[in-house]
């Protein structure tokens, strides 16, 4: 799955030259698999591209918006990112596999209705497409830094229940 995972983000992100920032609290296996491909910066390199996940992770929107905009000063203008993330799915049974494999994380059925689409766009990324991978349960969300509202982007700020 990670492989996979790795693979459509490549795909979301395009062409690009350098190298790819991967963050999030627990980027691990997904650094692997991405590395594996392509030349990932280090810690505080600057990239040309950027991988985010929030994958196996709660949603604490102050510490999420914080790693996202902490690319603003590694990233060139109208780079490209993906946000790796949970989604809710529609039907029922994939629902219930979403949750169990929230529970094996140790997170809330809640944790995969965060709004990360609507978190990039206020933080000043435009976001270009989204895509649902392993049954609906992965949100990968494509984005680029908006060239005009870069500097001075608001915060979004999620109620404590919509995690």
């Amino acid at each position: 799955m990670t492989r996979t995972l790795a693979a459509r983000a490549l795909e979301l992100l395009g062409p690009f030259e350098g190298r790819v920032a991967v963050l999030g609290p627990r980027p691990g296996r997904l650094a692997a698999a991405l590395g594996a491909r392509v030349a990932l910066a280090g810690a505080d390199e600057p990239a040309a591209a950027a991988v985010v996940t929030f994958l196996g992770a709660g949603a604490v929107p102050a510490e999420r918006q914080a790693l996202v905009a902490s690319l603003e000063r590694r990233l060139p203008s109208g780079a490209p990112v993906v946000l790796v993330d949970h989604n809710q799915p529609r039907t029922w049974a994939r629902r219930l596999l979403g949750i169990a494999a929230l529970v094996l994380h140790g997170l809330g059925p809640a944790r995969a209705r965060y709004p990360a689409a609507r978190e990039l766009a206020a933080l000043g990324l435009e976001v270009e497409r989204l895509r649902l991978v392993c049954g609906e349960r992965i949100q990968l969300v494509a984005a680029r830094w908006d060239q005009g509202t870069r500097a001075g982007a608001g915060e979004l700020v999620v109620p404590a229940g919509s995690k």
